[in-house]
């Protein structure tokens, strides 16, 4: 994915030692010219990134009414969210555009930061803030989430590199039927100590323990590097 980097001062230097556990979805009430949060996505597609990931945007930070049942009472959220924003007003349909893009970003993040794709973790920013009705009343948040779960079960999500080999399981290893996330479901069982034969490799699956390789097997079954001898895959 194409992502344009603005850059914004509206933000502070990292996440006081805490890691983003939510994706809150905004709308902009306006154009890509600028916002407070990490990302936003325009109606043609556009991703444009104001503030890295490992520091924290404001973006959230004020409550009101919250819904949100994950929320905590100290800090306040912008420490331990990722906002993306969209291009429009609250009652703008979103372009397709817009959406394909926002659900593969969703996505990305989801997998880079092991959170959950549920609507537990993928909210919007009225359910922390209930003053606003963000991301807008167009948007429907359960079918958003649908779509993005739907993404990373699909193989063609990852950038699957053609390379075969064997690796050994260093513990009881679980293989995922089509897709290298705990999302699939598990296709079989293997003991630590099996020798486990590739087809192929992923270097952008589901991060587990800051390892987000997985590798493939011929039969399209997908394992985590991590728990292998072959922890990142030879290049």
């Amino acid at each position: 994915m194409d992502v344009v980097w603005i850059g914004s001062p509206n933000k502070d230097k990292g996440r006081e030692a805490l890691r983003p556990m939510a994706v809150v979805i905004h709308i902009m009430d306006g154009t890509l010219q600028g916002t407070d949060t990490w990302f936003g996505v325009g109606t043609a597609g556009a991703v444009h990134q104001y503030v890295a990931e490992g520091d924290t945007a404001w973006h959230a930070g004020r409550r009101y009414q919250p819904t949100w049942k994950l929320i905590k009472d100290t800090p306040n959220p912008n420490f331990y969210t990722i906002g993306v924003e969209h291009e429009g007003q609250v009652d703008t349909p979103w372009s397709d555009a817009m959406l394909g893009t926002s659900t593969h970003l969703v996505m990305e993040i989801c997998n880079r930061w092991s959170i959950a794709i549920d609507r537990d973790h993928v909210i919007g920013h009225r359910e922390i803030y209930a003053r606003k009705t963000c991301p807008g009343t167009w948007i429907d948040l359960d079918g958003f989430v649908a779509r993005v779960r739907r993404l990373a079960l699909d193989p063609a999500s990852y950038n699957l590199v053609d390379r075969s080999g064997s690796v050994q399981a260093r513990l009881d290893l679980n293989l995922r039927a089509g897709a290298p996330t705990t999302l699939a479901p598990i296709a079989r069982t293997v003991p630590g100590g099996s020798t486990l034969e590739y087809a192929g490799s992923t270097s952008n699956g589901l991060t587990v323990n800051g390892n987000a390789h997985w590798y493939r097997s011929s039969d399209g079954e997908f394992f985590w590097a991590g728990a292998t001898t072959g922890p990142v895959p030879a290049t």
